[in-house]
């Protein structure tokens, strides 16, 4: 028989993993080669030949490299009697956690899932199972829990008068606010979504409690079922349970959302137009596993994670969030600047005075288009190597001095260059302004069009360093609203959130404007004074009587108003609502 080279190489480059364990052990122990050489010849790690070597020593047994693999089925006598005991358990008319338990006594611990498809296989699986029984109102869950009462509308007015404590009583602040906005034509002109039982304006104001109420996680509004002032200031009974939210969400879309907003904002005083507005993206971090997401930074972990991209416009000068969308893609960020112009002209009839905003937040063809559009912008550009080393060449002559405010009126001394460039891919030219002393290692790189009309050096640069006084304030928004502990990876559903987070903040700024010396005061801190009330209420056939317990800020509420008895609330079945705050 011929020595051919292909043979050969069958057993320099074994195939098989057994072959190869066989081979490395021989060449270790027998051949007393290194381990080294052994996995540059096989091309392993040599952890991996250090680890099959001390395998094979623990138990030298060669039959094993040699034994031949079965054919056929392999049977599995143990779990074929488990089976049939299952089976045997079905057809007496046992449920499947029945069963488990029951398998569970005699020995075989068993998941429910694996008992299903067990019984799925043999035709047993779509067999009724008796129902556990729901256990009424107002008795007790297997966890100690009270169960809470079915939510449903309020019952018609009548001269029977009720009385009953809440924790949440300081919600009914808000409604001064609510009426002034016109929530149920805003909710119509949206087409909210409801339902029989809860209506589109019941709804939106059941899901919007636990968010003025800085409740963590959808599973909170549990919490508050039992509280029948909550229910009332959502026109119920009681709040629904917390998988009415988590399926309610599902219900909207992104139109939905926009009419929603745009009907609320015209009722909004936002000032004298056109407005100037910040914006800025927000990545909402994903924390459970095979999430179908991109990746984007978080500042938080200072690392990429998978996460929800939402895009954010506030009003600079009222600070009120004015539009929000989470479905957003990383190949679409560029281009939501120019669209976020469009729609503010669709729904005011004028572009906005002026945008501020970051690098990454559009390209150059993006600044381009705000120009031809007449919208102003203040934006930073990006750093690159060769313009740094240009500033570096600068002499001192060319450096300018000013003096701008930061936060808590810490004043700075900056310095700048100012002069004219033209950008790639555009016509025409920009300001751009080079400032150090910011605080930044290295300069910033300031670019505008000077529109709506001319600003100074010491003007630009002051502009957008109050930008770092809105992100603040941003964050504290996201932080009290908990917009980042969603935890869910379909973009439409944190959007929903997200709507929900802008309306809870246009609320919040609306109470803190009529208190006075609290115009500037975070969310936090309206709530911590405000909200956050007990009290007890008193329901009758006209009236809606709000007893809260006595606080030391009390006296501004009656100072801005927020204790006259109110107009009729629709939600409310006519009824106006009176605060007394002792």
């Amino acid at each position: 028989m011929a020595r051919t080279e292909q043979l050969a190489q069958l057993f320099r480059q074994p195939l098989t993993t057994a072959q190869r364990h066989y081979e490395i052990c021989r060449g270790y122990y027998f051949e007393h080669a290194t381990a080294e050489a052994l996995a540059q010849r096989y091309q392993l790690h040599v952890d991996s030949v250090r680890a099959i070597a001390r395998d094979f020593a623990r138990q030298p047994d060669l039959n094993r490299f040699f034994h031949p693999a079965r054919r056929g089925r392999r049977t599995a006598p143990k779990r074929q009697a488990v089976a049939e005991r299952a089976c045997e358990l079905r057809r007496l008319g046992y449920a499947l956690a029945r069963i488990r338990n029951q398998l569970a006594r005699e020995g075989h611990y068993l998941r429910e899932s694996y008992l299903f498809r067990v019984l799925q296989r043999l035709g047993l699986a779509d067999r009724p199972s008796p129902s556990t029984p729901t256990p009424p109102p107002g008795t007790r869950a297997k966890d100690g829990a009270d169960v809470p009462p079915i939510a449903a509308l309020l019952p018609p007015p009548s001269p029977v008068r009720r009385h009953f404590l809440s924790r949440a009583a300081g919600l009914f602040l808000f409604l001064p606010q609510l009426l002034q906005l016109d929530l149920p034509a805003a909710v119509a002109a949206a087409a909210w979504p409801g339902s029989e039982q809860i209506p589109p304006l019941q709804a939106l104001l059941a899901l919007l409690t636990p968010k003025l109420l800085g409740k963590r996680r959808v599973s909170h509004i549990n919490d508050l079922c039992c509280d029948e002032g909550a229910g009332l200031f959502a026109g119920l009974t009681v709040l629904p349970k917390s998988t009415y939210a988590t399926d309610y969400s599902y219900r909207t879309d992104q139109g939905m959302h926009e009419r929603l907003l745009a009907a609320i904002l015209q009722k909004t005083p936002l000032g004298d137009p056109p407005q100037s507005f910040n914006l800025d993206f927000h990545a909402i971090p994903f924390r459970g596993q095979d999430a179908n997401l991109e990746n984007h930074w978080v500042p938080q972990q200072h690392r990429g994670l998978p996460a929800v991209m939402a895009f954010v416009a506030q009003e600079a000068t009222g600070r009120v969030l004015c539009y929000a969308t989470a479905n957003v893609l990383r190949s679409e960020a560029e281009t939501l600047v120019p669209r976020f112009a469009e729609y503010w002209k669709e729904q005011t009839g004028h572009y906005p005075a002026r945008l501020l905003f970051d690098s990454r937040a559009t390209t150059y063809a993006g600044l381009q288009q705000l120009t031809q559009r007449g919208v102003g912008f203040i934006t930073i550009r990006r750093r690159g190597a060769a313009m740094l080393a240009r500033v570096r060449r600068l002499p001192a002559t060319c450096w300018q001095r000013c003096q701008i405010t930061q936060a808590k009126g810490k004043r700075r001394q900056v310095q700048y260059v100012e002069e004219t460039v033209a950008l790639e891919g555009t016509t025409g030219s920009l300001r751009q302004l080079i400032v150090t002393g910011l605080g930044h290692e290295s300069p910033t790189f300031f670019l505008t069009n000077d529109y709506p009309v001319p600003q100074t050096a010491r003007e630009v640069i002051q502009t957008y360093a109050s930008r770092n006084h809105i992100e603040n304030e941003l964050g504290e928004q996201i932080t009290f609203f908990h917009l980042d502990c969603l935890c869910s990876d379909v973009r439409l559903n944190v959007n929903f959130d997200l709507t929900l987070t802008v309306l809870a903040a246009v609320l919040y700024r609306g109470l803190a404007g009529r208190v006075k010396g609290f115009a500037q005061a975070s969310p936090a801190k309206v709530f911590r004074k405000f909200v956050d009330t007990p009290g007890r209420i008193e329901v009758s056939e006209h009236e809606v009587v709000v007893r809260l317990v006595k606080r030391s800020h009390h006296p501004l509420l009656r100072e801005a108003g927020l204790t006259a008895p109110s107009p009729a609330v629709p939600w409310f079945g006519g009824r106006s609502v009176r605060i007394e705050c002792p």
